[in-house]
């Protein structure tokens, strides 16, 4: 496993996720994924919905995140589908964890664990399904050893170890199904440096990502200390809409852990620090917003307040 290829400049202090032109043909193509996964014969009322919603949403500054949720919002309503997704989450979660002994295997060799285990749980960030990426669970054993042997091409890793040994406490917002097997792996290794962690999930279905239900068939939800809900249906986190718990816990982490391009869409605007981003850029607007290249390994982290 090799450590980090270099480190891109971090972005400016204020630099946010904003809806670019690349992102609409890739939101329209996840709608299309999931209207041909759930009811190919609501194609015409869901791409008709989504751009309507997107011709009044897209303007200067718009949130990405904050758009797709209005999007898949509404294209779930017109699909009478709560999980569309369902199948394919239950059939990442099998494939992960039957990868799950080569990652152990990876991490118990490996001179720096924590590295090795940042890089398994970003090697599942992969579990991605209509975008570009992967399109079947049984790609990730291919792709894995790949991913991890990249290492991080944007590494802030050794600032947040030393955040780590430091804290008591650490939230961990987790992304997509499969991936929440890898991550467990991740979160051993930070609760073995002390801090206590606290898992959060989807309220809602959204996409692949990881609901409570979803937690518990993983057995992710054995890895925390305690996990809690966003509590509501929104791709990655709505700041504006959520409960009173989430946001105490967001305050008073000593560091929040943001796995996956959604979190970092919906979150890179807001106030809440210190905050390490890990994913795989599978995009260039999300790349060029968190200071990498399409592609990259990152964990970028914001550390000073907005």
């Amino acid at each position: 496993m090799e450590g980090a290829k270099g480190i891109c400049p971090a972005p400016p202090l204020g630099s946010v996720m904003e809806m670019a032109p690349r992102c609409i043909p890739c939101l329209l193509g996840r709608v299309l994924f999931e209207v041909e996964i759930c009811d190919p014969s609501k194609s015409p009322p869901a791409v008709r919905d989504s751009l309507r919603i997107l011709k009044e949403g897209y303007v200067p500054g718009a949130n990405s995140a904050e758009l797709a949720t209005r999007v898949h919002e509404r294209v779930y309503k017109v699909l009478g589908c709560d999980d569309p997704y369902l199948d394919l989450k239950i059939r990442s979660q099998q494939v992960a964890g039957e990868l799950l002994p080569r990652a152990q295997c990876l991490i118990e060799s490996s001179p720096d664990r924590l590295r090795a285990a940042v890089l398994a749980a970003i090697a599942g960030n992969v579990m991605d399904f209509g975008i570009a990426g992967l399109t079947d669970p049984s790609e990730l054993p291919r792709q894995f050893d790949a991913v991890v042997r990249q290492g991080l091409d944007v590494d802030d890793l050794t600032r947040a170890h030393e955040l780590l040994c430091g804290a008591s406490k650490v939230l961990y917002l987790m992304d997509n199904c499969g991936e929440d097997v890898l991550d467990a792996l991740l979160v051993r290794e930070i609760r073995d440096l002390g801090p206590r962690v606290i898992g959060v999930v989807k309220g809602k279905p959204v996409l692949t990502d990881v609901t409570m239900d979803d937690a518990r068939r993983s057995g992710v939800i054995d890895a925390f200390d305690e996990v809690i809900s966003t509590g509501m249906f929104a791709v990655g986190v709505d700041v504006h809409r959520m409960g009173d718990r989430l946001r105490r816990e967001m305050e008073d982490a000593d560091l929040i852990i943001s796995k996956g391009m959604a979190n970092f869409e919906s979150l890179s605007d807001a106030p809440y620090r210190p905050i390490a981003f890990l994913m795989k850029a599978k995009c260039r607007p999300v790349a060029e917003a968190v200071g990498a290249k399409e592609g990259d390994n990152v964990v970028r982290l914001f550390e000073n307040k907005r």
